[in-house]
């Protein structure tokens, strides 16, 4: 295992104050603290490790002597040195003094409109070790279908493809790929669309950027669901757009509530981010009048669609765009993995040729390989018989939910959700949805606090609740705990009230 690190932790100055010695243990030390070296490992020899602070061999063997007499390192016969099995880390810090914090150069500003931490979605790092994480964006690995996906990626992998994947295409992405999006996915959405109208990326949030950097120069305000996908608010903020929140309400956005003149209307009208509400017809007509009056476009994020058996999907917005009103945004992220990173865009072609320059000055293409591999998922029917599993697999967790919430919950109001992988609860006027998220984590419960949603951070109390993560048979035991905990929350609220 190669260890070297070109940079050292401590300047040449600090070797020559604190001695060669004690700067060569110190940036072992370091080492061990920061996980580059582990436990039972072994370190780089005494000439390799002189050679990378710059000090004699004898100053690194002295150094790494003490290091042996203190049990922090170990030395093998004929093998070097490792480190301590049984060293707390302690007694390694120990080692390592304090080490001056320091600060940033002064010329160096960073952008004053990044987003509040407090305002984006915080879910933990170990969220997956939480007996009941009820998070949104987050699948059930158990459904993944990897023999499947492995097969897929032993074919793009094989020698007939190799001269596909490992050539660089700035302009053109993998041709069975977009003929497999038009034939699979947007026929299914009633979408037609030609090869030169879409363009794939590297996920929706990828879609998101280029759609902003297209449209930066237009200094009109963006007309924004509100509560609303809070991501796509940062994203467009970033880029020193004027967001305009609209209101939603039991049937998606309010067209009425619309300014008089927008450049972009961030839509989720399949199912509303994160109230789950789909738009009905009318409304959709409205929205699409009202964009064509003020010349602006529609972004279309259709994130979340036909994943419950039980639900029929209205057809896209997309669908009965005539004029290239409408900027339509997908992705594989919902029915395989967040991870894999395969979103796209069909637009009028105008719009994709200008996306392309967008998107070959940034991250030049998505890795062609994975293209390559989703095509021949999409094409070998596997994507097909997964997403009827999962329809089949969500439904009847959605009516599970559904049917514990009406009796687990009745503390909060449910909402005018049909559809949709999560359901979005409302406690009383006051609830402080943020601190009962906290207080479920004790209880290996995760929610998602609703404030975030909301273009000012208001109302508090609301909170989100996902199920594609959560087993089946573990979903009314959840729901339990949320009921208990609420319980006891609200009426401690109520005392401290009054």
């Amino acid at each position: 295992m190669d260890h070297s690190v070109t940079k050292p932790e401590y300047d040449h100055a600090g070797a020559q104050q604190i001695g060669k010695k004690d700067f060569v243990r110190r940036a072992i030390c370091l080492r061990i603290v920061e996980g580059i070296y582990r436990k039972g490992e072994k370190v780089p020899s005494c000439r390799e490790i002189a050679e990378q602070l710059q000090v004699s061999k004898n100053s690194a063997y002295q150094a790494y002597s003490g290091l042996v007499d203190l049990g922090i390192l170990e030395s093998r016969n004929r093998s070097g040195f490792t480190v301590g099995l049984n060293v707390p880390d302690v007694k390694i810090a120990e080692q390592i003094g304090h080490q001056p914090e320091q600060g940033l150069s002064d010329k160096l500003v960073f952008a004053s409109n990044l987003p509040d931490v407090n305002m984006r979605a915080n879910q933990p790092r170990n969220w997956a070790e939480f007996e009941y994480p009820f998070v949104y964006n987050q699948i059930d690995s158990e459904l993944f279908p990897i023999e499947a996906w492995r097969e897929c990626s032993r074919l793009a992998l094989g020698r007939n493809a190799l001269p596909i994947w490992t050539s660089e295409a700035v302009d053109v992405d993998c041709p069975d790929l977009i003929f497999q999006l038009r034939r699979r996915l947007l026929h299914y959405r009633g979408i037609k669309a030609a090869e030169d109208e879409i363009l794939v990326t590297v996920g929706a949030q990828h879609a998101l950027c280029i759609i902003s950097t297209l449209f930066a120069e237009d200094r009109r305000p963006i007309a924004f669901e509100n509560p609303g996908y809070q991501e796509a608010r940062h994203l467009f903020h970033l880029y020193g757009n004027e967001i305009q929140p609209v209101p939603v309400d039991a049937h998606g956005m309010v067209p009425d509530e619309l300014p008089a003149e927008f450049k972009l209307l961030y839509l989720t009208p399949g199912c509303q981010f994160p109230t789950m509400v789909s738009m009905p017809e009318d409304r959709r007509e409205q929205v699409l009048r009202k964009a064509e009056a003020a010349k602006a476009f529609i972004i279309e994020d259709d994130y979340e669609v036909g994943l419950l058996g039980h639900v029929k999907p209205s057809p896209a917005l997309k669908s009965r765009d005539r004029s290239g009103t409408v900027i339509y945004v997908g992705s594989l992220s919902k029915t395989l993995s967040p991870s894999i990173r395969m979103g796209f865009i069909v637009a009028h072609r105008d719009i994709i040729e200008a996306a392309k320059t967008i998107r070959s000055l940034t991250v030049r293409h998505p890795p062609s390989i994975v293209q390559e591999t989703a095509a021949l998922f999409l094409a070998h029917g596997y994507h097909d018989v997964h997403l009827k599993k999962l329809r089949e697999i969500y439904s009847q967790r959605w009516h599970i939910m559904r049917d514990g919430i009406v009796e687990l919950l009745p503390m909060f109001s449910l909402g005018h959700a049909t559809g949709g992988t999560s359901f979005w609860l409302t406690g009383p006027a006051g609830f402080d949805a943020h601190a009962f998220a906290e207080r479920l984590q004790t209880r290996g419960v995760l929610i998602e606090p609703g404030h975030i949603f909301y273009h000012n951070g208001y109302p508090k109390n609301s909170f989100r609740i996902g199920f594609p993560s959560v087993a089946t048979d573990k979903i009314r035991l959840g729901l339990r705990h949320i009921g208990e905990e609420a319980r006891s929350f609200l009426k401690k609220s109520k005392h401290a009230g009054g």
